[in-house]
């Protein structure tokens, strides 16, 4: 059975101290034409000595059409080709003796390894663009998801943490993902583990979030605090409702 993606849409009218005062400006005047961005795929197979394929492996990634030559675009557009080859290169090396020896012990039985991984651009526009990175992993009678992400600020083409895109302070925004966290505990108790709340605590920075164009998402991988049957820890902190907290993201 495949993993089910555990997802609340959690409304938090938290004022942080960190928030942005009204009336502030920003430095960089925001982008307000969104960068065009292919989604390219490369994969790879390995088969066994007769020939069959034993591994099937697909990486998608995102590409931005660079058509004045940026290096800074240059280097983001390699960094996620190099990704991908990344990836499949290390499936091959973490599998190809597994499958091989499987395959050899029972033809009959044997079924091809998947791997995918699917690329997403979640968010798109005022400077910022957020990419979703979904990878599926299936084999012998596993089946595993994991989600990871990235958020830019492409007026200077950099990574994002998530208390630079929330107008709060780090300490705040990990308030704010822990009560998140736990908002989902409340709904879904039989989902954690015990002791899931020292487990959130020292497990927080691990989060991975992208940006929607109704909300910012916050991704813990399957099995941290959760039982891993249940697939990754979700939820949504929507814009509406917290506007004092995305000033940046919804500034037309």
């Amino acid at each position: 059975m495949k993993k089910l993606f555990v997802l609340l849409t959690v409304f938090l009218m938290v004022f942080a101290a960190g928030c942005e005062k009204e009336g502030g400006k920003e430095t960089a005047e925001p982008k307000k034409t969104p960068y065009e961005i292919e989604i390219e795929s490369v994969y790879r197979s390995y088969t066994a000595e007769d020939g069959m394929e034993i591994i099937y492996i697909n990486a998608e990634y995102p590409i931005i059409v660079n058509s004045e030559e940026n290096e800074d675009i240059a280097a983001f557009n390699e960094m996620y080709r190099q990704n991908a080859d990344d990836y499949i290169n290390a499936v091959i090396a973490d599998f190809s003796e597994r499958a091989k020896n499987a395959y050899a012990e029972s033809p009959e039985d044997f079924e091809e390894y998947l791997f995918t991984q699917q690329c997403e651009v979640t968010f798109n526009k005022n400077g910022y663009l957020s990419i979703k990175r979904d990878y599926t992993e299936e084999y012998s009678d596993f089946t595993g998801e994991e989600t990871y992400a990235d958020v830019y600020d492409m007026n200077a083409v950099r990574a994002l943490y998530a208390n630079e895109v929330i107008s709060a302070s780090a300490d705040d925004t990990m308030q704010i993902i822990f009560l998140g966290y736990t908002a989902v505990a409340d709904e879904y108790p039989e989902r954690f583990k015990e002791g899931y709340v020292d487990i959130l605590n020292s497990a927080i920075t691990e989060t991975e979030f992208y940006l929607t164009d109704t909300a910012m998402v916050f991704v813990l991988q399957p099995g941290i605090a959760t039982y891993p049957e249940y697939g990754c820890l979700m939820f949504e902190m929507p814009y509406e409702g917290n506007e004092a907290f995305f000033k940046k993201i919804l500034d037309e």
